[in-house]
């Protein structure tokens, strides 16, 4: 089932319910609980749900909508702006580096923008990733493990150590949320230690969209420290930019259209 329509079902879920917990979502969808997990934030940033401790309730915007799931809205988040995100981050490789790409969609963005970059090589757990890359003249070494289908990602515990045998000009990560206090947070602990990737990179890159700072997810995935460069869009919040530089971070601004009020 592709993320869409698991989108519509856990609406509908929602419309018939009003409350829906986790763990549901999961056995419904036959999903993990970290996907189900992700599935929510994607609606409650389309602001079609409220997350509430363990599962989502309805909003008044998912009341309205008549009839059945097919009627329900496409969505994404903010698609246009991990587009301007990835372009920009992109920007920062050069011709003949080796540079390491996280999961994610906005870092699948990155990729997209990479294909006619010279003599570059991406180091890489993402399957999405691997395919973007597949026809193009970029070298992609895909790091060791089993996939894992939900997050559709090839991964081990051995994995961090597959990538100790590497040094990369750049990596580029992304995140759940980010918070000055708590750092970059994640939803699963599928992913390489990021104090490896900060130790065999010499630069550490986030890439993330505005909205996922001031959240703080599950796990943690590295202090705020390791990050060299913040990428994200120009609707980032003042006190972030202002946080993050004096810090040492380097914030890089994507511009992207400005949302309504809430």
């Amino acid at each position: 089932m592709i993320a869409q329509e698991r989108y519509e079902v856990i609406l509908q879920m929602l419309k018939e319910s009003n409350v829906i917990r986790i763990q549901s979502i999961a056995e419904k969808l036959n999903v993990s609980n970290e996907t189900a997990r992700r599935d929510l934030e994607t609606l409650q940033d389309q602001k079609l749900l409220k997350r509430v401790h363990g599962g989502a309730m309805l909003t008044d915007q998912v009341q309205n909508i008549p009839g059945t799931a097919r009627s329900l809205p496409k969505v994404g988040i903010s698609y246009a702006e991990k587009m301007a995100i990835g372009k920009l981050a992109a920007s920062l490789v050069k011709s003949g580096e080796t540079i390491f790409l996280d999961i994610g969609s906005t870092t699948l963005q990155v990729a997209r923008f990479l294909k006619g970059t010279k003599n570059l090589t991406v180091l890489t757990t993402s399957l999405p990733i691997v395919n973007e890359l597949a026809n193009s003249s970029v070298n992609v070494i895909v790091l060791g493990g089993k996939l894992l289908q939900d997050d559709q990602m090839i991964f081990s515990p051995f994995t961090s150590e597959i990538f100790e045998r590497y040094y990369v000009d750049k990596s580029f990560i992304g995140c759940a949320g980010i918070t000055l206090s708590g750092g970059v947070t994640d939803y699963s602990e599928n992913c390489l230690n990021r104090n490896v990737v900060r130790e065999h990179s010499a630069k550490t890159i986030l890439v993330t969209n505005s909205e996922k700072f001031g959240k703080n997810a599950l796990v943690q995935v590295c202090p705020l420290s390791a990050i060299d460069i913040i990428c994200s869009d120009e609707n980032l919040k003042r006190e972030y930019v202002d946080n993050c530089r004096e810090q040492g971070i380097e914030v890089l601004l994507a511009p992207a259209g400005k949302r309504s009020a809430q």
